[in-house]
């Protein structure tokens, strides 16, 4: 998980609780955070960009702005010292990005220490800015923005807005993939009707984040020589034409998901920024978009957000969408699901400082509105290990179950390792093949007809893995023909599951068996069927064997395996040599032989 560095400064002055050192790392690991502890960091900024980074003190000065690529070791000058901070460091809790940041961490903690059980609120008014949406924009097709306006920038603000950026780009936009956000200075931004269009890869010029207005770059050039696009040109290089976003005036505002433009970049002088969030999923960019300016309106009490009409082809919508998500509990079934006494009043405060709105209902049942920034809460479950959270798992008292009882292995199992000890004192070495196999090498290559009772992978990864195996044989053969340079004879055995479609509920059943093969100059049918007959005396079973015409064995020695106990008789399985002709198939040049056994028959106990 990646680490960030919350300064406690900015923390501390938003909570009216003033928790020492060890106990604000108590709260915050009571509230799920995996808490490095406290570290001065020592930052440093990038004269191109005016990005901050900050390393540790033990760690060396960065060699490379990780905004827009500058190389400080060919230009020393762009890189300065930017003083120390003071941050607790955590991993960041991937559920929870809107605790990325020292605004949404505090918002968290206000209502953690009921300083307030208010689910926080954030007023919006329309703006008259619009975003038009090409159609056919399929390699990243949804969009939503957002207008902020009255932030008062410094340093700290800015490092805690890129870097908030950067690990949403990292927990809900999965390397940008699934959502990518652009921040801008908003007024730089020409006209108010901005468009959302793809351009050919050599079709305009513009100059990347962190480079002059006179060094142009198209945008096949910022994919093929800048940092940021190298890493994240396989999102969009595959396609003819790449999205980006212009205003009123075709200023280019970003090469999207890979650079902005440096004409629009935020610097500490900027108070009204354009936010806009792209993605391929829908709710994902809606969640992104919502999580971000959330934590930068904490960040500055005085800020307010606008809105911003979105026009596509599926019709015209308004972001960002603040609105609660709705979710029905169960009191009752909260505190009986965690185990602890806890009544609706209780249940309802916990509820709340977790930060949702509560309501009861006359069926006994609560209303919940979610805060529109939790991406985490998608089920009644979630609601309840919020109640879980705010109770305090520290505080629930372990008790023992009172019905105890002990487990064993199953018989199956048991039977298993008696298999195995058998088969190693007759000097097999056990081996694990692969379930996933394909029609022509359960089938084709041992000379059977192919059948209808195979499990099919719909999707395979590849044409080796298109069904579950029906035997384990041809993965026996398969092992002994990649140790070919291996000392003669080699003597193999497995034991595992096959699957065949069935009747039963599920459409098909699991089955276990057991099957040996060894390969040498004198290995023959008489060697294996004394093996096999050594196998069913460990299991109180006598052999006999009947004539076979599995075509996988040679003909005249292939046999069925019968095994007698008493009154019972059972078929158990096939043993034979292996046919020169699939030998020859395997690379295998000298005589084979192998038997494979139905092994939930053979390790029946006896009656």
């Amino acid at each position: 998980m990646p680490v960030i560095g919350i300064p406690v400064d900015l923390l501390l002055e938003r909570v009216q609780t003033q928790p020492g050192r060890q106990e604000l790392v108590e709260h915050l690991q009571h509230l799920g955070c995996d808490v490095e502890g406290y570290a001065t960091m020592r930052r440093f900024a990038c004269g191109r960009c005016g990005n901050l980074m900050e390393i540790t003190e033990t760690e060396n000065p960065p060699v490379v702005c990780d905004r827009c690529g500058t190389d400080f070791k060919t230009s020393p000058d762009q890189l300065s010292a930017a003083g120390e901070k003071d941050v607790v460091r955590m991993e960041l809790l991937a559920v929870r990005p809107d605790m990325f940041d020292p605004g949404g961490l505090a918002r968290t903690l206000r209502n953690y220490f009921k300083e307030t059980l208010d689910t926080p609120s954030y007023p919006s008014s329309a703006s008259d800015f619009s975003v038009s949406v090409e159609p056919g924009l399929e390699q990243r097709p949804y969009i939503a923005c957002a207008v902020v306006r009255n932030l008062k920038l410094d340093d700290d603000k800015i490092r805690v807005i890129m870097k908030l950026q950067e690990n949403l780009h990292w927990a809900l936009g999965r390397d940008r993939k699934r959502a990518s956000i652009g921040v801008y200075d908003l007024d730089t931004l020409q006209g108010k009707r901005f468009r959302y269009t793809s351009v050919a890869p050599e079709e305009l010029q513009f100059a990347p984040l962190g480079y002059s207005a006179e060094e142009k770059w198209t945008p096949a050039r910022v994919l093929a020589e800048h940092t940021k696009g190298t890493a994240y040109a396989r999102l969009i290089k595959d396609h003819p034409r790449y999205p980006i976003l212009f205003d009123e005036n075709n200023q280019v505002m970003a090469l999207i998901p890979i650079i902005n433009s440096e004409a629009t970049k935020v610097s500490k002088n900027s108070t009204n920024f354009f936010i806009d969030v792209t993605g391929l999923e829908e709710r994902i960019v809606n969640k992104t978009l919502n999580t971000i300016v959330t934590s930068m309106l904490e960040l500055d009490p005085g800020a307010r957000l606008e809105t911003v009409r979105i026009d596509s082809a599926s019709g015209a919508q308004v972001t960002p969408d603040l609105t609660p998500q709705q979710a029905v509990l169960n009191p009752v079934t909260a505190a009986s699901r965690i185990g602890v006494p806890l009544d609706k009043d209780g249940v309802i405060e916990c509820l709340r400082r977790m930060g949702h709105e509560v309501s009861q209902r006359a069926d006994g049942n609560l209303d919940v509105k979610i805060p529109a920034y939790r991406n985490d809460i998608l089920h009644e479950v979630d609601l309840i290990e919020d109640v879980a959270i705010a109770y305090g798992y520290h505080n629930i008292v372990p008790t023992l179950v009172p019905t105890l009882t002990v487990g064993s292995e199953q018989p199956l199992e048991t039977a298993g390792a008696s298999a195995r000890a058998a088969l190693t004192g007759l000097g097999y070495l056990e081996v694990l093949t692969l379930i996933l196999s394909n029609e022509a090498a359960q089938y084709d290559l041992l000379g059977r007809p192919r059948e209808d009772r195979h499990v099919v992978i719909q999707l395979p990864i590849s044409q080796d893995q298109t069904m579950v195996r029906v035997s384990l044989l041809p993965g026996l053969l398969d092992t002994l023909s990649v140790n070919t340079d291996h000392e003669l004879p080699q003597r193999i055995f497995e034991i595992g599951n096959i699957s065949l479609l069935d009747d039963s509920e599920t459409g098909a059943s699991e089955h276990r068996r057991l099957a040996a093969a060894a390969i040498g100059p004198r290995v023959d049918f008489a060697q294996m069927r004394a093996t096999c007959e050594a196998l069913l005396r460990e299991f109180g079973w006598k052999l006999e064997t009947r004539a076979s015409q599995d075509p996988a064995f040679l003909s005249g020695r292939g046999a069925e395996v019968w095994g007698h106990r008493g009154e019972q008789s059972v078929r158990l399985g096939l043993l034979g040599e292996i046919h020169p002709q699939w030998l020859e198939h395997y690379g295998l040049g000298h005589p084979a032989a192998a038997f494979e056994l139905h092994f939930d028959l053979l390790s029946q106990p006896q009656s």
